[in-house]
């Protein structure tokens, strides 16, 4: 497959500040066959605005209500045409103008998935994620969903499962996996993430956590409800403590953040 057609889908809503960083992330790419989709949810904020100026790079755009996130990347990546379908959503830009070129200029190979690694900014500082081991994928999720394309086909057999809130990209791209894909990892950063005012919070952790449950096959099984609970109980318990801690001492606060930075991010910045 010779200089495959990458669809690049953006999903946004009221995201005036955000979207034009990744509209031109994708629009100044050197490698010359992108098609650029992007779905908003009915923006009212002046985000349709910031589409329309750059509506002759666009591919096909609409501005609409939603189900959700999901319900939207799977109208996106519906409309898409290309051989391989990136989900770049607002808030998040490609690393840099080279990325695409990189991954397919002398691209062939077959792949289902492609992924790579990811920059994520919090609020603590700047990291360098790495994609971990994809064997991580019976606890856990290996892969950043911005850093990865997959296969217009295997998308289309699979789509996004709505009935979920948070972890409807990690189920499809571990059925995949599950399913015995072909996964080709690029050893750098695609993507940058904005995590700042990503799902950091305790009650996107226990939605996530319940999700994953579900993903499992045993958010019915006793000692499952189980564990839920005692988890449920210690998110409430780590909250007060950082809630205290940040009110006692803002330097205490930052030493105990920074000591319970995941052992796949490396500080760059």
């Amino acid at each position: 497959m010779n200089n495959p057609l990458i669809s690049v889908v953006t999903v946004v809503y009221n995201a005036v500040a955000t979207i034009e960083q990744t509209i031109l992330s994708v629009v100044n790419q050197t490698y010359p066959y992108i098609e650029y989709i992007i779905i908003d949810g009915g923006s009212t904020d002046g985000t349709v605005d910031i589409i329309r100026k750059y509506v002759d790079r666009i591919a096909y755009w609409v501005s609409e209500p939603d189900n959700g996130i999901y319900d939207a990347m799977n109208k996106g990546g519906l409309k898409a045409t290309g051989d391989f379908i990136q989900f770049l959503n607002a808030g998040d830009w490609l690393e840099n103008k080279y990325v695409i070129e990189q991954i397919f200029k002398d691209w062939f190979k077959r792949a289902d998935v492609i992924y790579g690694d990811m920059i994520i900014r919090r609020s603590g500082g700047v990291y360098y994620a790495k994609a971990q081991d994809l064997s991580h994928f019976e606890n856990d999720f290996p892969l950043f969903h911005p850093s990865t394309l997959i296969a217009k086909p295997v998308f289309i057999n699979h789509l996004f499962d709505v009935s979920y809130k948070i972890s409807a990209d990690f189920k499809l791209l571990r059925d995949v996996y599950y399913e015995r894909g072909e996964f080709i990892y690029f050893p750098f950063a695609f993507t940058n993430f904005d995590a700042v005012c990503g799902l950091s919070s305790s009650g996107c952790a226990l939605e996530i956590f319940k999700e994953r449950g579900r993903i499992y096959g045993k958010d019915k099984m006793p000692e499952w409800k189980f564990i839920y609970m005692i988890y449920s109980i210690n998110l409430k318990i780590k909250s007060l403590l950082k809630r205290i801690l940040k009110f006692c001492s803002s330097s205490w606060y930052q030493n105990v953040i920074k000591k319970h930075i995941p052992n796949h991010l490396e500080r760059i910045s």
